[in-house]
């Protein structure tokens, strides 16, 4: 948007070093710290303190109340040591104390309640710490009956720590358009927008819809969190003037469950066009010194090669293609993620070396998004193989779906509604079984026995151009345009 023309300011969370500006082309960054709040107690604290009476405030608390009691036995050391245990190079002590058997009772009393007190303190956090269980629908219940879309400040209040942290540098900016990226920001921008339009601005407001809410329910979330997300984004929504989001499916998911007037728009998560020769950073190599994703492989042109980008997670289901490699002797796969040390890499590496195909998978980062297209496009055929059954990858058309596409490589993808829908919609493809690593060995082979049908599609005029960003783009300046013809 920058390069559009508009002044373009991006408001985001700073990292833990603190606060920070900069430019990205000619847009400015500012990333913000997040203010803290006081800790609301949750109904399972305060439930937790009336089994625990006895509990400490905090495990930190009990540990140094542990310690005291060796304080307390170094002092009966010291009582029960007799006249003889000193030399005569002072006079005796003046110490007022009590007797013997008094102070050993009143330091087997106070060791035994704080080994009491520790107890419980262990209890009440090992087994009632915050987690999804009854106590939480209770809570949930009560105050969305009570409350309604209120309900989020009590349930999961941190959407009111982004408004306290952003809204004094949306103040300062005073913008006439506030763009929203995801759930998180809706509330954020909806309250600058109705503080903005009450002191006589016109401000607008974009909500740029990434998930479907609701769906979030699969992904390792409480109910009562959910709960406050979906409550969250129904009370603002009816404050923004346009809607975006991702998907043709996920837009129809948005106008049934708001009741909106209008469907949102969709931009795809396209990349840049592919244009060869002038794509990529001139010289951009990896840190050994490779140009692109087989030459990082160290693999020569004809070896068979699958390639996944993005993020490593259980849900990605990138061990189905590790499993997959039994059923292709030649074929190797590369992986470009996040993180090649936790705990789900390394599984993949120790099911690599349990099937004897160690030799055939490559781990390694990211690349720079704006070589990302071009480095991929040297391997035989793309693969996402996300996991079937969650709302919003049922609805998803993933930003690697068309950074393979771009890249003019044949897709794999699992029959996750969206994605398979259009992949067998355009014939540049094939669609498997999720989870089942024989039918992605069979998806795999049948496009390597004749990758061409499957590139053929990409030859289509205008087809790539489509799937770009510099088409979605586009969709984003005449929507600035139609909301701020009455502004600039």
């Amino acid at each position: 948007m920058a390069e559009a023309g508009w002044e373009v300011h991006l408001i985001g969370r700073a990292p833990s070093s603190g606060a920070d500006t900069y430019q990205i082309g000619d847009a400015q960054i500012h990333r913000l710290s997040l203010q803290r709040l006081p800790a609301r107690k949750t109904l399972r604290k305060r439930m937790s303190k009336v089994r625990y009476p006895l509990s400490y405030q905090s495990q930190d608390k009990a540990l140094l109340q542990t310690r005291t009691i060796k304080t307390v036995w170094a002092e009966l050391e010291m009582s029960t040591a007799g006249a003889d245990a000193r030399t005569g190079i002072a006079n005796k002590p003046r110490t007022a104390q009590l007797p013997l058997v008094a102070q050993r009772a009143a330091g087997k009393l106070r060791r035994s309640t704080i080994k009491a007190r520790v107890r419980q303190t262990k209890a009440r956090t090992s087994n009632w710490g915050d987690r999804d269980g009854a106590w939480e629908e209770v809570e949930r219940r009560f105050w969305s009956t009570t409350m309604g879309d209120r309900a989020w400040r009590r349930l999961d209040p941190v959407p009111l720590r982004y408004e306290l942290s952003y809204r004094d540098k949306i103040e300062e900016l005073k913008p006439d358009l506030i763009h929203a990226h995801d759930f998180r920001m809706i509330g954020v921008a909806a309250r600058a927008a109705v503080r903005a339009r009450r002191a006589g601005r016109n401000v607008r407001v974009i909500y740029d819809a990434h998930e479907f809410v609701p769906g979030l329910a699969q992904a390792n979330r409480s109910r009562k969190w959910l709960a406050s997300q979906v409550a969250y984004e129904r009370e603002h929504i009816g404050y923004v003037d346009a809607i975006v989001t991702v998907s043709p499916a996920l837009a129809e998911m948005l106008e049934t469950a708001h009741g909106l007037s209008e469907r949102p728009i969709v931009t795809l998560n396209a990349p840049p066009k592919l244009v060869p020769g002038e794509n990529g950073v001139t010289g951009w190599t990896t840190p050994e010194g490779a140009r692109d994703v087989r030459e990082a492989c160290g693999l020569g042109p004809d070896v068979p090669l699958v390639v996944y980008c993005g993020g490593a997670a259980p849900q990605r289901c990138l061990h189905t293609i590790v499993e997959s490699l039994q059923h292709s002797e030649d074929v190797h796969a590369a992986f470009m993620i996040n993180n090649l040390d936790g705990d789900y890499v390394k599984s993949l590496r120790e099911l690599a070396a349990t099937l004897g195909v160690s030799e055939r998978i490559h781990l390694m980062p990211y690349v720079p998004y704006d070589v990302l297209v071009s480095f991929l496009s040297t391997a035989t055929v793309g693969i996402h193989p996300l996991r079937k059954g969650p709302v919003n990858h049922e609805v998803a058309l993933s930003t690697k779906f068309f950074e393979f596409m771009q890249a003019r490589l044949p897709v794999v993808v699992s029959d996750v509604k969206a994605m398979a829908d259009e992949v067998t919609r355009v014939g540049n493809g094939e669609v498997f079984r999720s989870e089942d690593h024989k039918d992605l060995a069979r998806a795999v082979g049948m496009i390597l026995n004749d990758r061409d049908r499957y590139t053929k599609p990409y030859e289509q005029p205008g087809m790539l151009d489509e799937w770009s960003w510099e088409a979605q783009a586009e969709k984003y300046v005449v929507l600035y345009e139609r909301l701020l013809k009455d502004v600039v």
